[in-house]
């Protein structure tokens, strides 16, 4: 009777078929547009709930319309691919400069709370989802990040790094992601709460510095309009 051997877990694996790559590339990219999709549908639902005719609604009621629509409005905006930005601009326009302070509060605690939630997501997760894509190279690399202190994190990075425009990048993360957060049509690359969210999953950024960052991007805004109010 012939005996079976076990197989050598050093052989090499054979490459995974053309088609399933293809595959999960248009999956991942279905997903995507999906997302994008969603996240302006949920935009234009909030913009809806927030545009009713403030001026028909007595005092106590207005005030519980108002305190409910920035809750939805917090919630929905630290949601990856939602546009948070446009439906604070929105909120702003409808409800007037005195409630500039409002907006501003529900649009920091948004973008705290997905990067709160990154910092949950451990990096082996991420990795996971790379090696499912077939990208090895990206795997391995976090694979490696998860063993590493934050500061030993950003030390491999900066040596790692394949042009001179990365260090730089890293350096002056918080200026960076600042710039990303104002970046008009920043949607497509997850919308403030996605940016927030993987600066989080990073663990590049420092909750303090980062909230500090956060509420300089995005005060202008509601400060014009408290100030014109």
């Amino acid at each position: 009777m012939p005996l079976h051997c076990p197989p050598d877990p050093s052989a090499p694996t054979a490459p995974k078929p053309r088609w399933n790559f293809a595959f999960r590339i248009a999956l991942i990219t279905a997903f995507y547009v999906a997302l994008l999709i969603g996240g302006g549908y949920i935009a234009s639902v909030i913009r809806n709930l927030a545009g009713a005719e403030f001026g028909t609604i007595h005092a106590p009621s207005l005030q519980v319309i108002v305190i409910a629509s920035a809750l939805i409005f917090a919630l929905t905006s630290a949601l990856p691919f939602v546009p948070g930005a446009e439906i604070g601009l929105g909120m702003l326009m409808l409800l007037g400069g005195a409630y500039a302070p409002l907006v501003y509060l529900c649009m920091l605690f948004a973008l705290m709370l997905a990067f709160s939630v990154g910092q949950w997501v451990p990096l082996t997760l991420l990795s996971r989802g790379f090696g499912w894509l077939n990208l090895r190279k990206t795997q391995a690399l976090l694979e490696r990040a998860a063993e590493l202190t934050p500061q030993e994190r950003l030390n491999s990075l900066l040596e790692a790094a394949p042009s001179r425009f990365v260090p730089l990048l890293l350096r002056y993360r918080y200026l960076a992601v600042l710039i990303l957060v104002n970046t008009p049509g920043n949607s497509l690359i997850g919308g403030g709460g996605g940016i927030a969210l993987m600066a989080g999953c990073s663990g590049l950024f420092k909750w303090h510095h980062f909230a500090l960052a956060m509420a300089l991007a995005i005060a202008p805004i509601p400060i014009a309009f408290y100030l014109a109010h």
